[in-house]
């Protein structure tokens, strides 16, 4: 029985939602596990024509990885979040973001086909700020969805960026009064009931081809094994994800 991945099925629509919400939804191992194990059911049950993904509460969408909780786990093989390196969800995955969607949480969203966010909710690719690498797929995700000056200074600065900006850049389609974002994406479900379940899976399948090509997940999962294990050895690593425990600036020397 699923612990920290909640879903909730409507009719044809998948509700899934991210529950960890005393640690801002962060998932650990063990959510990342069963986030996969429900996109699996859900990519797997004909009944089910289109999914939507959020947080617990109305705090956080996901904050990201846990940094707390076994934060060296090994994750599932379809990689950060049961998300990032897989290439198999053939139906439309809308993502509502309801806040705080933070390093690996900002990843979530990206992965998703349409994303809407209520006007408090926040976006960072925040992992430099502790140390670390968006090795979810954010690194490629961002830079090959914005101007590269843009992507760039997401990803070097780890800057929060607000819903509105995140609709200017086009990597949120809507923006929303508080609390009324599941509202948006039960809009945006409506009207793909409305077309026929397999034309939108052919559909998605060609635009991500034409968008992302084929190689995008083993390019995510390939960066993911060069670039771990190297960051893992190093001194900044490490003070990073004890400065972030610690609620401290990180004292960084570069080595």
């Amino acid at each position: 029985m699923a612990q920290f991945i909640k879903s909730e099925k409507s009719g044809h629509v998948l509700t899934i939602i991210m529950h960890r919400p005393h640690v801002m939804n962060a998932l650990h191992a063990p959510a990342c596990h069963e986030l996969s194990e429900t996109l699996d059911a859900f990519q797997a049950d004909p009944d089910i024509w289109v999914g939507v993904i959020t947080g617990e509460g109305d705090r956080a969408f996901c904050a990201g990885h846990d940094l707390a909780d076994g934060f060296d786990h090994p994750m599932p093989p379809t990689g950060w979040a049961g998300m990032a390196e897989r290439t198999d969800i053939t139906k439309p995955l809308i993502g509502a973001v309801n806040g705080v969607a933070f390093g690996g949480g900002f990843e979530i969203a990206l992965c998703c086909d349409i994303v809407v966010a209520d006007e408090r909710a926040t976006f960072s690719m925040s992992e430099p700020r502790v140390g670390f690498v968006a090795l979810g797929g954010g690194v490629q995700r961002l830079s090959r969805q914005l101007p590269k000056s843009v992507a760039m200074e997401l990803l070097l600065t780890g800057r929060r960026m607000s819903a509105e900006e995140a609709l200017g850049w086009g990597i949120v389609s809507r923006v929303t009064p508080p609390g009324e974002v599941m509202a948006a994406a039960q809009h945006f479900t409506e009207e793909l009931l409305k077309c026929s379940p397999l034309a939108l899976r052919y559909t998605k399948e060609l635009a991500l081809y034409s968008t992302e090509g084929a190689p995008l997940a083993a390019d995510i999962a390939a960066g993911r094994r060069r670039v771990k294990p190297a960051l893992r050895a190093l001194r900044d690593t490490e003070e990073g994800v004890r400065a972030f425990l610690e609620k401290r600036k990180p004292l960084w020397q570069g080595r």
